[in-house]
């Protein structure tokens, strides 16, 4: 890219920043100053991040989401039989087919299209939510220190929402999340190696290990984060592997639309995606992608 185009590039995204900030400024919605919800909204602001359960978060739900559970181990028994071609390999990971997650698992793609979690998204980005959708993922204890494992910050907008649920207990040695609070502030500025996915070695360069921190958790465990403003990671499996199911929302008008649009095929599985997604819902899903006809 040239210095021009970098530098056209670089007024875009601040015009897009703006924009959201004033569209921001004039949201107006009802919100409750206690409970749950203001909670998760004032830990994203200071924290970062949030962990909760699904009882707490999803209620009446969590009884079809444990059960949902259920039925992911019996497709990754499936996948150690080699029955099925099922799941997809990836960097540092191994993720369950989309189509196959909407016909086997729908729950937990619909658990993205909550209405509870959507309103505490919208309220947190006062914006219009976009919902990239569900990845189901395995990984396993293979060393491989690529992908999610490396330190990042997520680039699809000024602020992701990034859900994350494990579906299985997740000890030291399972690969827990692991993050630095967004009120320790390091950004790319304080990076000197100029790299967007860092090691280990390289993150100790920028702030000690003794202020990152890991969230343990059972099988249940709910963590929300806003993943465009925390450095993060997938810390290595080295004795158990963890499976989880990731679900993420931006605003509807995100900076990188296309990094955006890769997490879900929608285009692609869109007869599958109107069966499942109420019509309610569609604005979530569909209408912020490029093809906003393809549900006409």
């Amino acid at each position: 890219m040239g210095s021009r185009d970098t530098l056209r590039a670089k007024l875009q995204r601040r015009l897009l920043h703006a924009s959201h900030r004033l569209q921001s400024l004039a949201y107006v919605g009802a919100w409750s100053q206690t409970g749950l919800e203001a909670r998760i909204i004032a830990d994203l602001e200071h924290e970062g991040v949030h962990v909760t359960s699904i009882e707490a978060l999803f209620h009446d739900a969590a009884a079809q989401i444990h059960a949902s559970f259920a039925l992911a181990s019996q497709l990754i028994r499936d996948a150690s039989q080699a029955s099925e071609g099922i799941w997809t390999r990836r960097e540092s990971s191994t993720d369950l087919r989309p189509d196959v997650l909407l016909r086997r698992l729908p729950a937990l793609y619909l658990l993205g299209l909550d209405s509870r979690l959507l309103s505490l998204v919208q309220h947190y980005l006062r914006l219009p939510v976009a919902y990239h959708g569900a990845v189901v993922r395995r990984s396993q204890v293979d060393g491989a220190g690529a992908g999610p494992r490396l330190w990042h910050q997520d680039a699809e907008d000024f602020h992701v929402c990034r859900v994350l649920v494990y579906m299985n207990d997740v000890g030291p040695g399972g690969g827990p999340f692991e993050y630095i609070p967004r009120y320790l502030g390091p950004t790319y500025k304080d990076v000197s190696c100029g790299d967007y996915m860092l090691t280990n070695e390289q993150m100790a360069q920028v702030l000690a290990p003794e202020h990152w921190k890991r969230v343990y958790g059972p099988a249940g465990t709910v963590i929300i984060a806003d993943t465009a403003q925390v450095f993060h990671h997938e810390s290595m499996q080295t004795d158990r592997e963890r499976t989880v199911t990731m679900i993420g929302y931006s605003s509807r008008r995100p900076r990188g639309l296309k990094l955006a649009m890769t997490h879900f095929p929608a285009e692609s599985l869109l007869d599958t995606l109107k069966s499942v997604v109420p019509p309610a819902k569609h604005a979530h899903v569909f209408e912020w992608r490029r093809a906003t006809a393809m549900i006409n």
